[in-house]
């Protein structure tokens, strides 16, 4: 704050600032000596306190006409009561007072005034005690404030009162308001991620975080009337186990949420990942084989943050059933189902008897969760505990035959099958059977591409595969016709173990499907199967997104590759799940048409009719079709017969006559003195808009980088472009692209201002560069540069295509850079064809479809070293 501004504030004020100003220095200072999370939390707490109580006696000494003493206390809620305030976050404060709102209003705004000045982000509220109780009774956010109550100034013998006022009204009411409180936290979930893997975890908010820990308290104070989990404890409310797991885990998340403030001087709650790479560095992390830092660190993070989450839930769900009448009743009205075990109307578990049995046999572990899939009843945390903590401690061995053949006959059926392998895993039994996913528990994918770890993803994609059963689709019908959907869903769940180690998880997973094979004693043609579609779990969407679909040979090599219909299926549902898992929105329209697209072309390679006659027959036919359209005039001009044999078998195949018909006449239009129309429009179902661009050309000019230029200075996104010649020197090119400032169809303006730039971008007098957007995020670079761990490479492939040699870039996104890409390949004179986008991990792979200018491979090793070292230049120049 400028020198003239802090002269203007009270000289308490001025003292306050800079007592704060030392005392979050010393609170740093505890922070970086290794003083624990909660230490360097209530030293800083205690400073706040010292500061709050001394503006409160200024502002009372100040005032004309001060409240009664006795008539008002300042409470502490929320964090600030708990004594654990992050070192920039805001204070919440109440001013309780009975009497008159005239006479405590005064000192109301004194003290905000005071304390804002003073340099604390407040939040203050002023009620009467009714008012409080009353908003506690119906609002979440507010109860859970007031159970964190703590005196800070003012009557005690109010505060008191309140407080035990607050005790009763919550004992009267316990099942509501811990109800309350439950749907609170899981509204809460469902807005920062429901799952504790997310990515980009939020430390106060995620599930497994500080809001676990709380709830403890919450639903403590509520029910039991005690806050404190140590005393929960001593009271045999809450396990010891648990309570140990929460305190370690509360200290961990407290000292982290420290270092995150004071890294970033403000308030600061998320993990992203420049600032997961700079904790991993913080903390210690060496990472391993296979393993980055980054990496060590957040499997960390998650294996403390789940069993936050397993511990607190593992209390929420014991008082619920303490409290429920209802779960109270069943333990008695329950009946017996198999050995051991008994079901209820709500949940199923297992008697004393049988907890034994359980412990020591997985078999009968999954014997419980196949009665509780069936009957639909959850499983009840006495039940659920035993056998955590018996998996845990059990010494590995092979599992027996009862065992396998359970867990074989649980994933051959898809209902609630997601659920089952969860439940399995968080248990520990999962990895009893399967040893793999042992080492995938927790393990972050440090890429922006995947939003879920390893273990997380596996599972969501067994679940995806099965909710494609319940679709009237292409991807439905073939799930549904699956005669060995078992391995289907055993292939999922292990097509990612083999990340985390220094080989390509391909080949590690091929080990991993081989050796699980034997484990689960399958058959030589399962076996095959499932080796087959872990190791080659991405090969549908990489031939799919990197490949001209329009020609024949991406398609007759991947027939080649997968060998049968039968793989092709399993294929094609794997490839699909493994993609909707990734995270929202990851499959969409437009990649799943690809998908399918490949799909029917190499199901053609399978038929009995001869995959080249009916390629040829689809097409021709399609041509006939749009001769079909012209008018009597057209049909006489000998232009449109020619045109009409030159347009390519992509267009014939992707697009409807009509369209095709409305796009030549556009083409015949263009003279000289109009020698370019742009036009477009939104596609709902790829959720995109499709530029077209026809040019008549004199020469060619690199059309290509020219109109990529121009888009991205528009702020488009291009997710894939075909290019065209037609006879007569017309350019006839294709771009799907997103525009980054339109959530959703743009207007037609912004679709028309596109049109323009792009007609003005291919003028051959137009010699300027294109501008593209600075737009103000140093900042947001710098952190992305900073986290970005793989390399540029470019690849040449001359053996897909007859005709092109196909490059293959993996690099950063950023603007401009396919503009820049296209200019290298035009200045090298490269005719280039077909261009597509897609990504791996982090990067967008450019993938473009290049000929000599006279047509012809680009094989020459001279030539190839240049176009590769010129490209990097281009791609690395910014």
């Amino acid at each position: 704050m400028p020198c003239c501004q802090l002269s203007s504030l009270h000289p308490q004020v001025v003292a306050a600032r800079a007592f704060l100003s030392e005392a979050r220095e010393k609170a740093k200072g505890l922070h970086q000596s290794g003083g624990s999370g909660f230490q360097v939390c209530s030293a800083w707490t205690d400073d706040v306190d010292e500061v709050v109580r001394r503006l409160i006696r200024v502002a009372l000494s100040e005032l004309p006409t001060p409240p009664d003493a006795s008539k008002f206390v300042f409470v502490a809620l929320a964090g600030y009561g708990r004594r654990d305030l992050a070192p920039y976050s805001d204070i919440d404060l109440m001013l309780l007072y009975r009497g008159s709102e005239t006479a405590i209003a005064p000192l109301a705004r004194a003290i905000g005034q005071m304390i804002v000045d003073a340099g604390l982000q407040l939040s203050l509220a002023v009620r009467t005690p009714s008012q409080a109780r009353s908003l506690a009774w119906i609002d979440a956010t507010a109860l859970t404030s007031f159970v964190e109550m703590r005196w800070v100034e003012g009557s005690q013998a109010l505060f008191d009162q309140f407080q035990h006022s607050m005790l009763i009204g919550c004992k009267w009411r316990n099942s509501r308001l811990a109800t309350m409180i439950e749907n609170e936290r899981l509204a809460e979930r469902k807005k920062f991620g429901e799952t504790i893997y997310l990515l980009h975890p939020n430390v106060k908010r995620s599930r497994g975080c500080l809001r676990d820990v709380q709830i403890v308290r919450w639903i403590g104070f509520v029910c039991y009337g005690e806050r404190d989990p140590a005393q929960l404890a001593d009271m045999g409310i809450i396990a010891k186990e648990d309570y140990t797991t929460i305190q370690n885990g509360y200290l961990y998340l407290l000292r982290l949420r420290n270092q995150l403030h004071f890294m970033a001087g403000r308030s600061l709650d998320s993990l992203d990942r420049p600032k997961q790479m700079e904790l991993a560095k913080w903390s210690g992390m060496q990472g391993s084989d296979g393993v980055l830092p980054v990496e060590e660190f957040m499997q960390n993070f998650f294996e403390i943050t789940s069993e936050v989450r397993y511990s607190s839930a593992n209390f929420v769900g014991v008082t619920r059933s303490r409290i429920s009448v209802v779960a109270t009743l069943a333990k008695f009205l329950g009946w017996p189902i198999g050995k051991g075990m008994r079901i209820g109307f709500k949940e199923i578990w297992a008697t004393r008897s049988g907890l034994e049995r359980i412990k020591s046999d997985p078999a009968r572990v999954l014997e419980l969760m196949q009665f509780s899939n069936l009957y639909n009843r959850r499983i009840d945390h006495r039940t659920w505990r035993t056998i955590r903590e018996a998996m845990l401690r059990r010494q590995e061995k092979s599992a027996s035959m009862e065992a396998i053949n359970r867990f074989l006959e649980l994933i051959k059926e898809p209902r609630r099958l997601g659920d089952a392998l969860r439940r399995l895993h968080e248990l520990r039994v999962l990895e009893q059977i399967i040893p793999a996913v042992s080492h995938a528990r927790c393990l972050l994918q440090f890429n922006e591409y995947h939003k879920y770890t390893v273990d997380a993803h596996c599972i969501r994609s067994v679940e995806a595969a099965c909710e494609f059963g319940r679709e009237d689709s292409v991807l439905g019908r073939v799930y549904r016709g699956l005669q060995n959907k078992r391995i289907l869903h055993l292939a999922l769940l292990l097509h990612d173990l083999g990340k985390g180690f220094v080989e390509d998880h391909s080949e590690v997973g091929r080990v991993i499907a081989d050796e699980t094979a034997s484990l689960l004693k399958l058959s030589d043609a399962d076996r095959d199967l499932l080796v087959f579609l872990v190791h080659q779990h991405l090969l549908m969407t990489h031939t799919a997104f990197r490949f001209d679909l329009s020609q024949k040979a991406p398609a007759v090599q991947f027939a080649k590759q997968v060998g049968s219909m039968e793989r092709l299926q399993h294929l094609l549902v794997l490839s699909c799940a493994d993609l909707a898992a990734v995270g929202p929105g990851a499959l969409n329209d437009w990649k799943l048409n690809l998908i399918l697209q490949l799909y029917d072309a190499t199901e053609a390679q399978f038929g009995s009719e001869s995959s080249d006659q009916r390629f040829l027959n689809l097409v021709t036919g399609m041509r006939k079709e749009v001769a079909q359209l012209r008018t009597t005039g057209e049909q006489a001009d000998p232009w449109w017969t020619e045109q009409i044999e030159h347009v390519p078998a992509g267009y014939l195949l992707n697009l409807k006559p009509k369209q095709l018909i409305e796009e030549l006449r556009r083409l015949r239009q263009l003279t000289p003195e109009h020698p370019t129309q742009a036009w477009g429009a939104f596609l709902p179902e790829r959720d995109a808009i499709e530029y077209v661009i026809a040019v008549r050309q004199e020469e060619p000019i690199g059309l290509f980088h020219r109109i990529a230029g121009a888009m991205a200075s528009q702020g488009l996104s291009i997710l894939s472009a075909e290019i065209h010649t037609q006879p007569g020197m017309i350019a006839w090119d294709r771009f799907l692209v997103e525009d980054l400032d339109f959530d959703g169809p743009p207007p037609l303006q912004r679709i028309e201002q596109v049109c323009r730039h792009i007609t003005q971008a291919v003028d051959p007098a137009n010699t300027k560069p294109p501008v593209f957007r600075r737009v103000w995020k140093a900042q947001a670079d710098a952190d992305a540069a900073s986290s970005r761990l793989q390399p540029t490479q470019i690849r040449f492939d001359n053996g897909t295509s007859d005709r092109h040699t196909i490059i293959n870039v993996f690099a950063y996104d950023r603007t401009g850079l396919l503009y820049d890409i296209s200019k290298t390949l035009y200045e090298l004179n490269l005719d280039l064809q077909v261009a597509k986008v897609s990504t791996h991990l982090d990067q967008v792979v450019d993938v473009f479809y290049v000929t000599e200018l006279g047509g012809g491979k680009i094989t020459e090793p001279t030539r190839l070293y240049t176009l590769r070292q010129s490209l990097l230049r281009a791609i690395e120049s910014t």
